[in-house]
């Protein structure tokens, strides 16, 4: 095995701790309490969004572990592997432009972030050669 498909495969399981993770922001957010001030719509799409967010990650997790010689080996593959990593990028990007940068909290996923983008990132280029 490469180490590019222990990267991707890590990728995945990181995917399921992504998606777990954001099964528990209704609790972890206290969204009952939280979100009681929002009108329904907006209530609604919070939960909605976190849920298609769970989807995705769950969905990336299931092709990063099932398919990793595919993703590094075919161009469709690659093209998945520069999606997966670019939206790694964006949400660290995100998290500098929305977050206080200063809190320890926000730092630490910062760098679970950028370790997401890398599983995916480095392979990527890794297959390029």
């Amino acid at each position: 095995m490469t180490k590019g498909l222990y990267f991707i495969y890590a990728g995945g399981v990181l995917h399921i701790g992504w998606a777990v993770f954001h099964l528990l922001f209704p609790r972890i957010f206290k969204w009952g309490k939280a979100l009681e001030p929002l009108d329904s719509l907006n209530r609604s799409i919070y939960q909605v969004l976190n849920l298609c967010l769970t989807f995705y990650f769950a969905a990336a997790a299931y092709l990063s572990l099932a398919f990793g010689p595919e993703l590094m080996s075919s161009a469709l593959g690659r093209k998945l592997l520069a999606v997966f990593a670019a939206f790694w990028l964006l949400r660290l990007a995100l998290q500098q432009r929305f977050f206080r940068m200063v809190h320890p909290l926000s730092l630490l996923l910062s760098l679970a972030f950028l370790i997401t983008m890398l599983t995916y990132g480095l392979p990527l280029v890794w297959a390029g050669r």
